[in-house]
């Protein structure tokens, strides 16, 4: 179950915050200056950025959400008898399937939404999102 626990610093925002401190001297870093922002409106978009990504709820979360989705169906097909579904003795894998294609629905909208909220959130803040994107790939760079 401590694997479904997060791990607080180990997400977007503080990834990018401790490479520009641990990095930020180097001669080769990418500098806010190139790209036009300030430190305090870099934290601010990197806090929205993770709220964006927070939105969805933990990973308990998430399953637990998705599981009831996913059993409701089948507590509907339960309170009517089975003789009088069209599917007969099949019906509790009908329940199954109908219930698990739900939570997937559901489970896609999300990430949509979360790509889209994401997408606006870039457009409208570019310079701060190509700075972080920046600072990302020198890390990548660095390590290889």
């Amino acid at each position: 179950m401590k694997d479904l626990e997060p791990n607080i610093l180990n997400d977007y925002e503080h990834r990018i915050a401790r490479i520009i401190e641990h990095y930020g001297d180097e001669e080769k870093f990418p500098r806010m200056e190139q790209y036009g922002i300030v430190r305090e409106e870099l934290d601010s978009f990197l806090s929205a950025y993770q709220d964006i990504l927070d939105s969805e709820g933990t990973q308990r979360q998430q399953l637990t959400l998705y599981g009831v989705i996913a059993v409701l169906p089948v507590l509907v097909l339960s309170a009517f008898p089975e003789e009088s579904l069209p599917w007969g003795n099949k019906s509790l894998f009908v329940g199954i399937a109908v219930g698990l294609a739900l939570a997937f629905m559901a489970k896609g909208v999300r990430m949509l939404v979360t790509r889209y909220r994401l997408s606006q959130l870039k457009k409208e803040q570019k310079a701060y999102a190509q700075y972080a994107d920046a600072v990302d790939q020198y890390l990548l760079t660095k390590s290889l």
